[in-house]
């Protein structure tokens, strides 16, 4: 399964997930704080997360 990574800022929210053999990291999007909980239900709709 993936791993997912924040990076909080100022003005967004960076994200970042492995790969399924959680060998490298890559960057998903940058959203807004206010829009970061409807962009993660629908991408664990989609994906699968371990952690």
């Amino acid at each position: 399964m993936r791993l997912m990574a924040f990076d909080y800022g100022t003005k967004r929210i960076g994200i970042a997930v492995t790969d399924p053999l959680q060998i490298i990291a890559t960057g998903l999007d940058t959203i807004h704080p206010n829009l970061v909980i409807d962009y993660l239900k629908k991408y664990l709709l989609t994906e699968q997360v371990e952690r």
